[in-house]
């Protein structure tokens, strides 16, 4: 009779992605190797076969945490007691440092939509990524279908396509502005001085294009400046500011 496994396949799981997660920290997003892995995990490499294909299976893992985790946060974000828009525009104000589960998170959120690497991943990983990415979109699409239900939005003759409208343009919004951040910062980037993970400012100019955004709607109670306070206040509360 076969010996039983030392580790479970949870606690396994468990010790490929901290190893791998080690060996990124001590080189970078595309080169670590699968042996490297091997070599920290304390496993065999059959052992780490057992739970990933290929590298680029284990970058989806880790994009999989990555993105489950932000989403455990925008839940929080999202049911605090505020109104809608307002909730909308906590999620750019929350501080980047309680999104991130990893140091690399944005090369790992890049690389793991990067065409070549989806090809070379397993279905199951790749399915696990858009699994992750759908619930994310539905948790801010039930918010505002609940506020706009709940009166908070008016006259709307197409709700789909509102709800599509702002969630995407938000999403473009944040998203790109944290580019522009990054080009912005290049050499502060490499001298270790800038400040991608600091707040922003209740005056930054993306909050105040987001808050245009928001207001551009018909909302019941749009945003004001005592709304920035009130969000300000909810989120320090939580330790997310």
């Amino acid at each position: 009779m076969a010996p039983a496994p030392k580790y479970d396949n949870e606690t396994q799981q468990r010790m490929i992605l901290s190893a791998a997660e080690q060996c990124i920290n001590e080189s970078s997003v595309t080169d670590f190797t699968m042996a490297k892995v091997s070599l920290h995990a304390g496993l065999s490499m059959g052992s780490i076969y057992k739970f990933v294909q290929t590298k680029e299976d284990l970058i989806m893992a880790l994009a999989y945490e990555s993105f489950t985790h932000v989403s455990s946060v925008f839940k929080q974000i999202l049911s605090l007691p505020l109104s809608t828009p307002e909730r909308m525009l906590a999620v750019c104000l929350v501080s980047p440092q309680k999104i991130k589960r990893f140091s690399f998170d944005f090369e790992l959120q890049s690389y793991s939509t990067n065409k070549a690497v989806i090809k070379r991943a397993s279905e199951y990983w790749t399915n696990k990524i858009i699994e992750s990415c759908s619930g994310c979109e539905n948790v801010f699409k039930q918010t505002l279908l609940d506020g706009i239900e709940a009166g908070e939005l008016q006259n709307i003759p197409n709700l789909h396509d509102v709800i599509e409208e702002i969630i995407i343009s938000g999403w473009a919004l944040t998203v790109g502005y944290e580019q522009v951040l990054r080009l912005q910062q290049t050499n502060q980037i490499v001298e270790g001085t800038d400040s991608l993970l600091a707040p922003l400012a209740l005056n930054d100019p993306l909050i105040r294009s987001a808050v245009r955004l928001l207001n551009s709607y018909p909302w019941q109670a749009p945003i004001t400046h005592d709304s920035l306070l009130r969000i300000e206040k909810e989120l320090q509360a939580l330790e997310l500011r």
